[in-house]
């Protein structure tokens, strides 16, 4: 019998400028390159590992290497090899940025196997998906000026705040641009008034939506938060993926999804679809990432009201190349099979 064949690499994204938020800051993030072949097709996925959920690329590089030789056997769905990847993650360590690139890759390998563009095999509307913010990293407030000046193409930007000079970044950043702001606190907001007094402060300065503003941990608050709050308020810590959609929906009115936080395209679009049912309004999101997995990102976009997957454009050493941007930096999928995207 043929098996696939399940190989992965290091790739350290090096990125354009050090990336801060309230949490810390880096330069370089490790992220894993999964391949699957078979029958002379190679189908691509990336693992982005992230600290704050425990992850990092020696724990992927171990969950990879517990699968073994005939795992991919006989599965003929997407939904068979998501079972077969919950079943093993009973018995080794679940690591779902590492479970997210094995099934991004058999996804890959199945449209180029069939000829196909993945969006298309799964009906979506269309190969565009949202405008995707441009994110602006923590830094001296001359210097965060300089980036969105840098970025003065994109018509919206993800503000990092969670700091003691959140105020002075706004108005900083008011002083450059008066187009459309994401704030994504990062849980830098510890407590309900801080939050409360941030939102109020924020209400009139052009601001479309408020991102994780207080702890994860913190749910009752958070529901008190967002009865009165004067701007959307979106889940990202606060939502991995197992929560109750309907929970979440007590404490926010958007959820980011991410496929480093759920595990699986899969289902991440059942989460999309049990939003819709509660009009709760989505975002995809991503970590540092490159075009491999933004593009998994953008496939998921086309069901979605906001994208943040940006990841690519903030590192100096993307290895992929097929992932668009629009004039109006609307996130677009090509042609291609598959996934869409090509290591250069």
């Amino acid at each position: 019998m043929s098996y696939f064949k399940l190989s992965w690499k290091n790739y350290p994204l090096t990125l354009q400028q050090p990336f801060t938020i309230s949490r810390g800051s880096k330069e370089i993030v490790n992220n894993v390159l999964v391949e699957l072949r078979k029958d002379g097709v190679v189908g691509y996925g990336e693992a982005g590992p992230n600290k704050r959920y425990d992850e990092d690329a020696d724990k992927v590089r171990d969950y990879l290497q517990t699968i073994p030789e005939d795992f991919f056997a006989d599965i003929q769905s997407v939904e068979e090899l998501v079972a077969r990847l919950d079943k093993h993650s009973q018995t080794v360590s679940p690591i779902r940025s590492a479970q997210a690139a094995v099934e991004m890759a058999w996804l890959d390998w199945l449209g180029k196997s069939r000829g196909q563009p993945l969006w298309k095999m799964w009906n979506a509307p269309k190969s565009t998906g949202p405008v995707t913010s441009y994110t602006i990293g923590l830094d001296d407030l001359d210097v965060m000026q300089q980036k969105v000046k840098k970025a003065a193409d994109f018509p919206i930007y993800k503000v990092k705040l969670g700091t003691s000079r959140d105020r002075e970044i706004i108005h900083a950043l008011r002083e450059v641009t008066d187009k459309l702001i994401r704030v994504d606190a990062n849980e830098g907001w510890t407590s309900l008034s801080k939050a409360r007094e941030m939102i109020d402060f924020l209400s009139d300065k052009n601001i479309e939506l408020v991102e994780q503003p207080m702890p994860a941990a913190q749910v009752d608050n958070l529901k008190i938060l967002k009865q009165n709050a004067p701007l959307p308020i979106c889940a990202d810590e606060s939502f991995l993926g197992d929560e109750s959609v309907k929970e979440t929906a007590e404490a926010f009115d958007i959820i980011n999804i991410k496929l480093m936080k759920t595990g699986s395209l899969y289902k991440a679009k059942n989460i999309i679809d049990r939003a819709r049912e509660l009009d709760l309004k989505v975002m995809i999101g991503c970590m540092i990432e490159s075009s491999v997995a933004n593009a998994a990102g953008a496939l998921l976009s086309l069901w979605a009201d906001y994208c943040d997957l940006d990841g690519h454009l903030l590192i100096k050493n993307d290895p992929a190349g097929g992932l668009s941007l629009t004039d109006e930096k609307r996130v677009r999928l090509s042609g291609k099979p598959g996934m869409g995207v090509y290591l250069r």
